[in-house]
Formats: structure tokens, sequence, C-alpha cells
């Protein structure tokens, strides 16, 4: 009888493997990969480049005949353009009409027989080239300095193209900002600025009737309030130059480029080359109208000695952001007032000039309890009134004869790289208000402690000791995207997403049970890394949830919510049976076998059962 016993545990070790039999396979040979590429990822990737519609890239995995792969690709009406013996099994594919990327990975990646199915991604060169073919883009330092003018430094710029590469078609994209110019008027004709002119949509032109009933006949596209007329042409040049820094246009393969794209300038004239105009009643007059007429910011690049209450009051009473320009006497504004730059209204923004070597413009006013941040002033290139308006026209920035474009210095200069970051702002995140847009403005500068060492001239100088960084601000709260809900357990979901924003405090988890109401569930910190995660647990089985998350910093919450990703619990918990080659084996009775490997452990477990029934039979 002990012989039999024992006889049985040999049996029963024999028919007990490594965890490498529990896990035989019929697909066993085709790799790893599938295990680690699947449909989620595939569409999260797909939200983060640029594809080709109508094309896929597919592979098969090892082992799969070609007439399987015929018939996958027939089944949706595909076809191969070529093949890859590098990538062996790897299919360059061309959709029917019809179908979409998206559908087709999904339809791929539920054929057994394949590895993976992804967009045919379209590359992008990194050259150091001009993102844009306006012809002056080169010499615009303040938007990409690469060190042209007078030894500059390289990376000491605004960063504008980086804001322009940004894909914000996600992004609640607000369009037509509209940013009214108080100066000397705009050469609306300039070809460079005349697709951007504001045009008043209660006043048809020239037709001698006041639509509107504001008192102006015909302001169809901003007013003169030097001679009360709707005629708003630049004869001096200043307006112009600060209006092609905000918005002229771009890639038109002429001229220079505008900070904004999706941008209205109003033109509001409030003083001439004569000197004409340029009082308070005129400007008070002017940001009235602005207000009226929906204008988000102004910029203003003037001031006088003495303080107004009207000036003041109209700047506050506007609900506009008025971006002021320090001045050009080299003086602490905190110990010598000026005004609109030393009114304390919360509304204004006042801007010092930096040079091509970050360092604070020799000419700039500044005064750390009165001006707030720096920007380029120095050798900005920008639009001037072509030639003709009054025979040959003579620059006021170089005293040239000149016909579109010229050089000019000053923080006039510079408040416009602000004013034009403030429409950016509005622009990308409409549901910011004026004290949102300052905020950020002002929180996401370049300092000398980021690695700009010509900022240290800033150092108790301005209040932020920074000069304006624009994609920072722009990029600080994108939307989070790709948002993948997975189930790990019935009590337990696991969300991963692309985190955009690069100035967030945190994100916000927000759930829907059942297809009840989204509440929020819970918060993360700031994620330093491309992928965020969050773990839901306490979860009930069979129970479906949504999930969608937000970022937010202590300014505001990103435009947009993710998308919304929906998963399912399920019932009971999954046992995901341990591979690898490392560890001692286990019993491979209730693992995952192929028929014929449990067909054979069963009848080997039968054999002793077999031989002590014929023994005792024997006996008898």
């Amino acid at each position: 009888m002990k012989k039999l016993v024992y006889m049985f545990l040999v049996l029963f070790v024999a028919s007990c493997g490594s965890d490498k039999t529990a896990s035989i396979s019929t697909d066993a040979s085709r790799g790893v990969s599938s295990a680690r590429i699947t449909v989620q990822s595939v569409l999260s990737n797909m939200e983060q480049g640029k594809y080709k519609e109508g094309e896929l890239l597919v592979k098969f995995k090892s082992g799969v005949l070609s007439s399987s792969s015929v018939r996958s690709h027939q089944s949706l009406g595909a076809s191969v353009m070529r093949t890859y013996s590098l990538v062996p099994n790897l299919e360059h594919v061309k959709l029917p009409e019809g179908l979409s990327v998206r559908d087709a990975v999904i339809s791929y990646m539920s054929d057994p027989d394949v590895e993976y199915a992804e967009p045919n991604y379209i590359l992008t060169l990194d050259s150091a080239s001009a993102p844009v073919n306006d012809m002056y883009f080169g010499q615009q330092w303040a938007l990409r300095n690469a060190g042209q003018f007078a030894d500059g430094i390289v990376g000491a710029d605004i960063k504008v193209p980086e804001v322009w590469a940004l894909d914000s078609s996600d992004l609640g994209r607000n369009s037509n900002v509209i940013i009214a110019v108080l100066d000397s008027g705009i050469d609306y004709n300039h070809p460079d600025l005349s697709p951007k002119i504001w045009m008043n949509p209660g006043e048809v032109a020239n037709n001698s009737i006041d639509e509107d009933h504001n008192g102006k006949i015909d302001d169809w596209r901003g007013w003169n309030f030097v001679n009360n007329n709707n005629d708003a042409m630049d004869d001096l040049g200043h307006g112009t130059h600060i209006s092609g820094i905000i918005g002229a246009a771009r890639n038109n393969v002429t001229g220079v480029s505008g900070m904004l794209g999706n941008i209205k300038i109003m033109p509001l004239k409030i003083g001439d080359a004569n000197g004409n105009g340029f009082t308070v009643a005129i400007e008070t007059a002017a940001i009235q109208y602005a207000a009226s007429k929906g204008a988000r910011v102004i910029n203003a690049s003037y001031h006088l000695n003495g303080y107004s209450n009207a000036e003041a009051s109209a700047i506050q009473n506007s609900g506009i952001l008025f971006v002021n320009a320090a001045g050009n006497d080299a003086a602490n504004l905190d110990f010598s007032p000026r005004y609109p730059q030393n009114y304390n209204l919360s509304n204004k923004i006042v801007v010092a000039a930096t040079d091509q070597t970050d360092r604070l413009a020799t000419f700039s006013d500044f005064g750390p309890n009165t001006v707030h941040v720096a920007a380029p002033g120095v050798y900005v290139l920008s639009t001037v009134p072509e030639a003709g308006i009054q025979g040959s026209f003579i620059s006021m920035c170089t005293n040239s004869f000149v016909a579109g474009y010229d050089f000019c210095m000053g923080t006039s200069m510079a408040a416009p790289h602000v004013t034009a970051l403030a429409g950016m702002l509005y622009s990308f995140y409409p549901n910011f208000n004026l004290d949102q847009v300052k905020a950020t403005i002002l929180r996401y500068v370049d300092r000398e402690s980021d690695g700009y060492a010509g900022l240290h001239s800033l150092k108790g100088m301005i209040q932020t000791e920074g000069r304006i960084n624009a994609y920072r601000a722009v990029s600080s709260l994108l939307s989070p995207s790709a948002l993948v809900a997975t189930a790990t357990s019935p009590n337990t979901v696991s969300l991963t997403w692309t985190d955009n924003a690069t100035g967030e405090d945190g994100y916000r988890i927000e759930r829907s049970v059942s297809g009840g109401p989204f509440a929020q569930i819970g918060t993360i910190g700031p994620n330093g890394t491309v992928t965020a995660a969050f773990a839901d647990a306490g979860l009930q089985p069979t129970t479906t949830y949504v999930y969608r998350v937000r970022a937010f910093n202590n300014i505001g919450e990103s435009p947009l919510m993710s998308n919304e990703a929906s998963v399912t619990t399920p019932a009971v918990e999954v046992v995901v049976p341990t591979t690898g080659s490392g560890g001692g084996g286990g019993c491979s009775i209730g693992a995952r076998q192929n028929s014929a490997s449990a067909a054979g452990n069963a009848a080997v477990m039968l054999i002793p059962l077999v031989v002590v029934f014929l023994m005792r039979r024997k006996k008898k």
C-alpha cells in the first residue's frame, strides 16, 4: 500500500510543471508585443501627432499566413501599398474611401492575427529655419533671438514661434479678439495690416448713415478722435509700428510676422504728426469707444505728468486690460510718478523694455512697485506707413525714407508684445477674465533663475523681475487629452492621460456613475512627465464609470475638460497567470492550458486510481 501511495505522489508531481507548462498557448510563438500594445494605447497615441488620412501601418503576428492577412484586408476593403523586410509582417495599407483611420485601427486591432495597427504619422523636420515665410521674420529677434543684432544672446526672446506651433483646435480657441490701439492712427491700407483691421459690425461703410446710433457716422473701421471723422490713417508712424508688432499678417510672403493670428486691431487715432490731440478728453472718448465695441485689450504708449481723475476713472471703468509703456527717461517711477503708469488700478500692466541681451534697456523707465514686467523694446522691426501717404514717408524711428518697414526702439515697442500676449491668452482661454489674463502674464515670466543671465538687470527694478515668455504663459493650462480608463479589478480603475499643461498646480478628476452627473472625486499635484495617472478605488463590480479631468492652478483652469473615458468594472477578479522563465512551477490543473495539454494531464492523474482498482480486483 505504501508503494502505491508513493507512486501516486510521483505521478501527481509529474502532472504539475513549471509556469511555462501552465501557460502553454497556441499563439505563444507570436511574441510579447501583443500583450503591451492595446487598441487604447494606439488611440491614445493618435491624439498626439498628425497623420495621413486614408492610410495605416499594420503588423501581423509572426507565423500568420499571407492568406490570412489578405482576408483581413479584404474584409475592410483595404489594399497593401508596400511591405517591409526590415520589419517583417509590416504592411503599408491603403484604406477604402469613407473608412476613418480611427475606425480602421479598431477593426484591425480586433483581429487576433494582428499585432498592431497604427496611423501613418507625418514627420516634422526639426530645422532651425524660420517657421513662417515672411520676408523679414529673421530680423525679428524679439520673437526668436538667434543673436542677429549687436551681439544678441541666443534665446533671449519671448518664444512666440513655440506658441504658433501649438495645435489649438481643441483648446476652445476664441477667434478675432479685438485690441484697441490708442495712438497716431494706423495705416489701414498696409498689406501686412489691412487684413487685420477691425470692422464695425453695426455700421455700413461710406453710406453717410449712423447705423449704430453712437453719434459717429460711418465709423466702420475705427475713428479719428482728433478731427472727429472716420479716417484713422496714421501720419506719424507710431501706431502703425505698434500694430505690426501685435498682429501683422503672418505667412503672406512679405514683411514681418505679427504675434497674433486671430486678431482684429481697432484704429483709434488720438493724436497726429503735428501734435494735435493727445489729450485726456480725446483719450477718454477713445477708451469709451473701445469699451462699447468689445475691445479686450488697450495698447497705450503715452503719459502725462499730472494725475487725472478722468483718465484714471476711464481706465478703471472700461473693464479692459490697459497695457501701458513705462516711458523712456531711465527714471524710477516709484519716485518720479507719471500717468497712467502710476495709477493704482488692477486692470493695468506697465511694461519696461529689454534689449537683445536680455538686459534692461538703458532708456527704459523702471520701478519695483510701479512697473510690472519687461518685454523686448530695442531694434524692433515692424510696419510703418507705406510711401505715398504724404509724398515719401520719413520714418519717425530712423528719419529715413522708407516704405513699409523700419526698426524702432522704446518702451512703446515693448508694450505691444505684452498686449499681443494678452490677446493670445484671451484667444486660447475664453473662460479667463481680465484678472486671470493679467495674473498669467505676470506669473509665467523668465527670470535670471531660469538661466537667463541678462535678466539679472531686472532684479529689484520691476515687480516680477522678469521678461515675458509667451509660450510659458499660453501653455500653462492647456487642456489634458487622450484620457484612457482601464479596469484593473472589480473595485479599481486606473486612469492615464496626456499632460499638455506646463504650469499646472494639479488636476481635478471627475466621475459619473452609470450615466449620472459628474462629481469631483479627487485631485493630484503637478505632473513632471508627459503622461499623468490616477487610481480610483472602492468601486462596485459590473458598473459603468465615465471619467474626465481638467488642469488647474491658482489662477484658473484649462479651457476644456479632457475627453470622456468610459469603463465597466468586471464581475470577478481576473487572475492573470505568471509568465516568464524564473521561479518555481505550480500545478497545471486549473491553469490556462490548451486542450491537448489539459487532456494529457487528466490522463496522468487517473493512472494511480486505475492501478488501485485493478489490484483490489486481483485480491478478490
